[in-house]
């Protein structure tokens, strides 16, 4: 029995699957694959990682266009009419930065700014800008594509006005003087007074009006009143009952913010000769 036993065991055993192993013969090839196969170790399945800050701005940064010719805005150029002052700010009581005669030209940086004025490089100084009137200049260009500024705080919120003669209007063989005022501060006028001597004749005439309006001849050409900010209007004197063309004269014009001379009034003077 313990013989019969014996030998079913060593039957058993000769069946099992690794008894082959332990009797087959490896080339030293076959093994060197084997052995890299076994250690080889299994490819890992990604892990999803969050992208830092600097992968995600490498990821989402879009090429800059390059700049075309087409792309650069047309200069928007300015001839002044007239001549006109340009100052650090829209008004007359602002620093007075130059003086532009008739025909100069000038590049306008900034559209209509409010209250009439534009805004101007100094060619003398390309650093410096300063306001001038619309009125006293001839925009060419599509000023759309500039921007709009916002003025400097006003150092006195104080109305202010150029004055100069325009000629002598004549009405039915009697002639008055003309004058041309520009409002270049901050407040609108509504009433004006002109004095205007002559001292060889030792004579003078005066008024008050409550408009600013243009006359030609005996009618009148254009209404103004009042004279708004940026505004032109026009000053004028009574009929001269003598002949005054050809002498000296001296005019005191003063405009007043009401009427009837009331409220704020600025008082200019200047020489009047034909």
């Amino acid at each position: 029995m313990c013989l019969l036993t014996t030998g079913i065991l060593i039957l058993s055993a000769c069946n099992m699957p690794g008894a082959d192993a332990n009797v087959k013969t490896v080339s030293p090839t076959e093994q060197a694959a084997a052995t890299a196969t076994a250690t080889r170790e299994p490819t890992a399945t990604p892990t999803e990682i969050p992208p830092t800050e600097t992968a995600t701005a490498t990821a989402t940064q879009t090429p800059s266009p390059q700049p075309s010719l087409t792309s650069t805005p047309e200069v928007v150029t300015a001839r002044v009419g007239r001549e006109t002052n340009c100052r650090i700010g829209p008004g007359g009581m602002y620093t007075l930065v130059a003086t532009y005669q008739d025909g100069q030209m000038l590049e306008v940086t900034a559209r209509d700014l409010g209250g009439g004025y534009v805004f101007v490089k100094n060619p003398e100084k390309p650093e410096e800008q300063c306001y001038l009137l619309a009125n006293n200049i001839v925009v060419s260009g599509d000023t759309s594509v500039l921007p709009q500024f916002t003025p400097l705080p006003s150092p006195t919120a104080a109305p202010y006005f150029d004055v100069s003669f325009k000629k002598f209007e004549t009405c039915k063989d009697k002639y008055f003087a003309l004058f041309t005022v520009e409002n270049v501060g901050s407040i609108p006028f509504r009433s004006f007074y002109v004095r205007v001597t002559d001292s060889k004749a030792d004579k003078s005439v005066e008024q008050v009006i409550n408009a600013f309006d243009l006359w030609s001849g005996c009618v009148i050409a254009k209404e103004v009143a009042p004279l708004n900010t940026g505004g032109t209007g026009y000053v004028y004197t009574p009929y001269f009952s003598w002949n005054a063309r050809g002498n000296k004269l001296n005019a005191v014009i003063m405009l007043c913010t009401d009427k009837d001379l009331k409220g704020t009034c600025v008082t200019r003077t200047l020489e009047v000769k034909e």
